[in-house]
């Protein structure tokens, strides 16, 4: 049976597309995802997806005996560190394989999709985050190398211009400097940061978690819904804070709707569209939108 959409009006849809994001976690269903965005296609949806490759990164990297260390900065932040051979690396599972998985998974399914990543057509640019202060050893020394990066800008018109010609991007990190220096930047930034460029009517974010849960080890205590994303901050843990984080951004970019839920239940992005699933995250209700409604 074919779950409604939340909105019937296919031609509103076509102008704010749906931004997909599949986790890059262990356990993720990316094949169950693909099911759904080629069934969102046929329904005349615009669809932009954006892969992970946490998995698939550290997987390769092991392969090539090579680590991203964890390091502390002088304020108490934990940081992954990310240098030009361990990207190089990196790249290889996140455009190499789990990109063109996603890409090929569509094609099984009669949609044509166009594998990229930021440096591709200059799809993300972003800014270079400037030498990290580290502690090692108890010492603060200067790490110059650091590759990572903050996104600056979002190339839509290429973006538009694939959908308009029937295509569904698929986008992956990392992305490119003005200097043309690739710099890792998380994906569930690059889909909040899509979202807010391309006006999403919603972003939806599947992993391999069921949503934002009160108690990370009881599924039972699903949160299913929130206008206050910066006060579920202190509910989350791990990649679920970043997960947060980018809701925040991409609501407060002007994205109706976020949606955190699990790729492996049947149906993902419907289900979670439909709020039968997942957790959904909004902005409060101004007042007057709050009088109106009870009215």
């Amino acid at each position: 049976m074919n779950a409604p959409l939340p909105s019937s009006n296919l031609a509103a849809a076509a102008v704010r597309p749906i931004v997909v994001k599949i986790g890059g976690a262990a356990g993720v269903d990316l094949e169950n995802v693909c099911n759904d965005v080629a069934e969102l296609i046929r329904h005349g949806e615009r669809v932009v997806v954006v892969n992970g490759g946490s998995e698939a990164g550290e997987r390769v990297l092991k392969a090539f005996a090579l680590e991203r260390p964890e390091v502390t900065t002088p304020t108490g932040t934990v940081v992954r560190l990310t240098h030009a051979t361990t990207l190089r690396v990196l790249m290889m599972a996140w455009v190499g394989e789990v990109n063109k998985r996603v890409v090929l998974a569509l094609a099984e399914r009669g949609v044509p999709g166009v594998g990229l990543c930021g440096a591709d057509g200059r799809m993300l640019v972003a800014k270079r985050r400037p030498p990290l202060k580290v502690n090692v050893g108890g010492r603060v020394r200067i790490d110059r190398e650091h590759l990572a990066g903050e996104l600056q800008s979002v190339n839509t018109g290429l973006l538009s211009t694939l959908q308009d010609q029937g295509y569904v991007p698929v986008i992956c990190p990392p992305a490119v400097t003005e200097t043309g220096v690739l710099v890792n930047v998380d994906a569930d930034q690059i889909a909040a940061s899509i979202s807010t460029a391309l006006g999403a009517r919603a972003l939806v974010m599947l992993s391999n978690v069921p949503g934002l849960l009160e108690n990370p080890n009881e599924p039972l205590t699903l949160i299913r819904s929130s206008d206050d994303v910066a006060g579920c901050m202190q509910l989350a843990a791990g990649r679920m804070r970043y997960k947060l984080d980018a809701a925040s951004r991409a609501l407060q970019g002007g994205v109706p709707s976020v949606y955190v839920s699990s790729s492996r239940v049947p149906r993902p992005v419907f289900v979670a569209l439909t709020e039968e699933s997942g957790t959904k995250f909004t902005l409060p209700r101004k007042p007057k939108e709050a009088t109106n409604a009870g009215t």
